[in-house]
């Protein structure tokens, strides 16, 4: 097995082009991938001539406080959505002054259990209808803000993260030739 597997070379290469292209750059903001996708972008040679970097905050807790959440809106949280997708990318932008930020965030598995509650908190938070294998993809650039949901049908973990890194990538491409395809 090579590291990144084919499909996913293509995508990053064709993403690289675009963007140095255009002179412009990207920062990725993670949760149910790990990692990957700063991973998988960091395997072009030169990556740094367009790619700022990423954050990855795991915690959900964290995470969500990182992106502007009062304590009211973290105990009423009820899952990944595009709009926390968006909020997510928006955070990302601000913070690191990147064109264009991707984000993602879902449920990778086994299980939807949102981890909020702890000894000090009174979170009464539940997990949304969306199911495990879930992510929702959020993008924000100079020309406005972009979002979408997939399911990948898989109850695996693993299997889930590596889907949703290459469903980033698959959108932040499309939506890189959409933004190209109405400037010219």
């Amino acid at each position: 097995m090579s590291f990144p597997p084919d499909d996913i070379e293509r995508l990053v290469t064709k993403i690289a082009a675009i963007l140095r292209s255009r002179k412009e750059n990207l920062a990725i903001s993670e949760a149910a991938c790990g990692g990957l996708l700063s991973a998988y972008i960091v395997t072009v040679p030169g990556a740094s001539n367009f790619y700022i970097g990423g954050k990855l905050v795991y915690s959900l807790r964290q995470r969500l406080k990182l992106s502007g959440c009062t304590d009211e809106e973290i105990s009423s949280y009820v899952g990944p959505s595009e709009q926390v997708a968006l909020r997510l990318a928006r955070t990302a932008k601000y913070e690191l002054g990147s064109t264009y930020v991707l984000s993602e965030t879902g449920f990778a598995g086994p299980s939807k259990d949102l981890h909020l509650s702890d000894s000090d908190s009174k979170s009464t938070a539940t997990a949304s209808d969306a199911e495990v294998g879930t992510v929702y993809l959020g993008l924000c650039g100079p020309t406005g803000e972009v979002s979408c949901m997939r399911n990948t049908g898989s109850k695996v973990r693993a299997s889930n993260m590596v889907e949703f890194a290459r469903l980033g990538l698959q959108f932040l491409l499309d939506q890189l030739e959409r933004i190209e395809s109405t400037e010219s």
